[in-house]
């Protein structure tokens, strides 16, 4: 199966993202279609990296990391935040 390396890494880092924002800025939505929205956003301003391997995963993972791609994915995923609260559509 082909995954998107990216995608796993928002979902995985969204809510603590989500977590550490909200606390510091009271206020921040967090439902379900802001969190969407959120992500949607993040994913739309990150490269993609396809995998079909764990093996491809794991070397994906590891890159990421080496790069500084958590770093991007989490600027990412604040960036949709600032976005959408600034835009609420519900």
């Amino acid at each position: 199966m082909i995954k998107n390396y990216i995608e796993l890494a928002v979902e995985d880092m969204l809510d603590d993202v989500f977590i550490k924002y909200a606390a510091k800025n009271p206020g921040t939505c967090t439902c379900p279609r802001c969190r969407l929205d959120v992500m949607a956003i993040a994913l739309n301003n990150l490269p993609t990296r396809y995998v079909v391997t764990d093996e491809g995963g794991i070397y994906t993972k590891v890159a990421m990391e080496q790069v500084g791609g958590r770093a991007q994915v989490v600027a990412a995923i604040l960036n949709g935040i600032q976005i959408v609260q600034k835009n609420p559509r519900h």
